[in-house]
């Protein structure tokens, strides 16, 4: 009898949670792709191929029916969506420099200068690490220099003690 237990699953993969294609490492077919796919779909369909097999004339006219249904709202689904990105795309464009007129060339430089002078004039931000290593080093340097004083105090007490004795007598 064997004591082990085979697991065929995926590693770290939890009971009853499915995982999308994305993250089981798939790619989902690009939008450009599947328009294409869907218009040469429907150029078949259009043309008088068809794309469901084995059913009666009067079946195989309704499925085809809707097939063009389903491809021509798809085409028009993915056409808006290339349409979206590519608008997205060029609102993200920078214009360049020699694209610019005067006004608006004017005003990006007058933008940098202000926050370049906000940031000179406004206390600069310091992180915590570095205010805490600031605050030990200052409390290291004050002990540092009482314990001189005492040390030198300590090793020069005779001296002091003679001098005392001195002004006192």
């Amino acid at each position: 009898m064997n004591d082990y237990l085979k697991h065929y699953g995926v590693l770290g993969m939890k009971w009853g949670i499915r995982r999308t294609p994305a993250q089981l490492g798939r790619t989902m077919i690009t939008t450009k792709r599947q328009l294409t796919a869907d218009k040469v779909k429907l150029d078949r369909l259009n043309s008088g191929k068809h794309t469901s097999v084995g059913f009666t004339k009067k079946r195989r006219a309704a499925y085809d029916k809707r097939d063009k249904d389903i491809l021509e709202k798809r085409i028009k689904s993915n056409e808006q969506k290339l349409a979206n990105k590519a608008a997205k795309k060029a609102a993200k464009k920078k214009p360049s420099v020699k694209e610019m007129s005067d006004d608006e060339l004017r005003k990006v430089v007058n933008r940098l200068q202000m926050e370049r002078q906000y940031s000179q004039l406004s206390e600069s931000s310091v992180s915590k690490g570095k205010y805490y290593a600031q605050k030990v080093f200052k409390a290291g340097t004050t002990v540092a220099a009482v314990t001189t004083t005492a040390l030198t105090i300590y090793n020069n007490a005779d001296k002091i003690k003679n001098i005392l004795e001195k002004t006192k007598g």
